[in-house]
C-alpha cells in the first residue's frame, strides 16, 4: 500500500527524519562545531567559536535560590551496611521490609 500521490508530495515538502534518510544521514541538533578534527584523530577547539555567557552583576539582587538556606544537610551514616554505601541492595530491602513490604 502507497500513498497517493498528492500526499507523496507533502511528505516529499516535510523535514527529513533519520529513519527515511540514507543509512548514513545524521540530522544533529544544531549545535554546531567549536574545532576541527584532525587527520591523527585528535580534536583541536578553535576559541573563536566557543560560547561564552556574561554573567550580570548580581549585587542586590531580590530573588533567592529555590533551595531555602535554612535547611540543613543530611548526615546520614551508612557505616552499619555492608558497603557503608546509601546504594547498597541489602540495606535497600531491609529498609523495604520495615517499612511494610512482602517478600
Amino acid at each position: 500500500m502507497q500513498p497517493t500521490p498528492v500526499l507523496q508530495r507533502a511528505i516529499r515538502r516535510l523535514a527529513l527524519t533519520t529513519k527515511q534518510g540514507p543509512h548514513n544521514y545524521y540530522k544533529g541538533n544544531r549545535t554546531g562545531a567549536m574545532g576541527k578534527h584532525t587527520k591523527y584523530g585528535g580534536y583541536v577547539i578553535d576559541w573563536r567559536k566557543v560560547r561564552t555567557y556574561v554573567c550580570p552583576d548580581l549585587t542586590d539582587f531580590n530573588l533567592t535560590p529555590f533551595v531555602a538556606k535554612r535547611i540543613e544537610s543530611r548526615r546520614d551514616t551508612f557505616a552499619h551496611t555492608a558497603s557503608g554505601s546509601p546504594m547498597d541492595g541489602k540495606e535497600y530491602l531491609r529498609k523495604w521490609k520495615e517499612d511494610g513490604g512482602n517478600i
